[in-house]
């Protein structure tokens, strides 16, 4: 979807790659108040008497947009020049709001498939066939490219040694988890995305921040892969796969538009041979509605993995967690004590 409203360029039926441009819009990025009142020292002016310009006209920089007499004894009328080209965006009070400046975002197709229907000024809906394995946290946003694996196991990590020229342009397979420096050996070969089972929260904050997309299907820390989705992952070795690589929620409040969206790898068909896997859903989670205080849960991620215990609190806010990340959850009473837990980490025991 288009964070703004915009123009779709695809039809219902077209047919339409990853890397197609389905949409674009156009965002103000930069403002100026040219005050007419302190201009013309007329404090009470009435613009409609001295503006030359209307809402929506375009002004050259130097361009006259007001024109009056700076008190109704003066005989002499002064000029009120705009300082930069822009947009006549508001008229009032006392003055006018030009845009001087706006940038084009576009959003591409995603995935391989068909358009089969239009949402006018905001976006399309695309059917495809293919393997969708939802992750659990991610950064960067979305990446497309061929998906390359350079680790033998789930259980093991990416290290710099395991990147050259054949990465450039590609989404790996890293296993267990990556660190700063072999993020950034990653960035300078141009590598697209990396799918990993977790990653330090650390790597959320970089400065310089990188440009590879990240995409973990466990969770934050050092949680290796599991073997089925290292495997379904695997078979799909030198596929064009898309992931997106973001944590919807993660400096609380409610997620918002396109970039809230939940991580997710996918691959459109023809699927691999081997096997009949068609799709590899999240492990069961709960969210706040299906639990309620006493309820017993698991924990299927992060730190505690494995632990289990009763809800004892549920807050209405988002809560930051050991790790530092701000998410919804349940405080949860396990045998050494009371922990703050995430509801992507949790799973109800029936």
């Amino acid at each position: 979807m288009l964070p703004v409203p915009g123009e779709i360029l695809v039809a219902p039926g077209q047919p339409v790659n990853a890397l197609t441009v389905v949409g674009r819009a156009e965002r103000p990025t930069r403002f100026r108040f040219i005050d007419v009142a302190r201009r013309l020292g007329r404090p009470d002016i009435d613009l409609d008497e001295v503006l030359t310009v209307d809402v929506g006209d375009y002004v050259e920089a130097n361009d006259v947009v007001a024109s009056g007499r700076s008190s109704a004894l003066s005989l002499r009328e002064n000029s009120v020049k705009s300082p930069v080209a822009g947009y006549v965006m508001a008229i009032g009070p006392g003055g006018i709001l030009l845009e001087s400046e706006h940038t084009v975002t576009e959003i591409q197709a995603f995935v391989t498939g068909v358009v089969t229907r239009v949402i006018p000024e905001k976006g399309v809906i695309i059917e495809t066939d293919g393997a969708t394995i939802e992750a659990v946290c991610g950064f960067g946003g979305e990446a497309v490219g061929r998906l390359l694996r350079v680790v033998n196991s789930p259980f093991e990590s990416m290290t710099p040694d395991d990147l050259n020229e054949s990465a450039s342009e590609t989404i790996l397979l890293g296993g267990r988890s990556i660190d700063e420096e072999t993020l950034r050996r990653a960035d300078e070969w141009h590598v697209h995305g990396i799918i990993v089972g977790s990653f330090p929260v650390s790597l959320l904050g970089l400065d310089p921040p990188v440009q590879v997309r990240v995409v973990a299907t466990e969770g934050f820390g050092q949680i290796p892969m599991s073997p089925h989705t290292f495997g379904v992952l695997t078979s799909l070795s030198r596929r064009e796969v898309s992931i997106r690589g973001q944590t919807p929620g993660l400096f609380g409040g409610k997620p918002a538009g396109p970039l809230q969206e939940p991580p997710i790898i996918l691959a459109p068909s023809p699927l691999p041979s081997r096997g009949s896997y068609v799709g590899l859903p999240a492990a069961p989670k709960i969210e706040a509605p299906t639990a309620k205080v006493g309820s017993k849960v698991r924990v299927i991620q992060g730190q505690l993995l494995g632990a289990s215990g009763q809800i004892d609190l549920i807050p209405p806010d988002a809560q930051a967690t050991e790790a530092g990340i701000i998410a919804p959850g349940a405080f949860v009473k396990l045998g050494d004590g009371v922990h703050f837990i995430p509801w992507a980490n949790l799973q109800l025991i029936e």
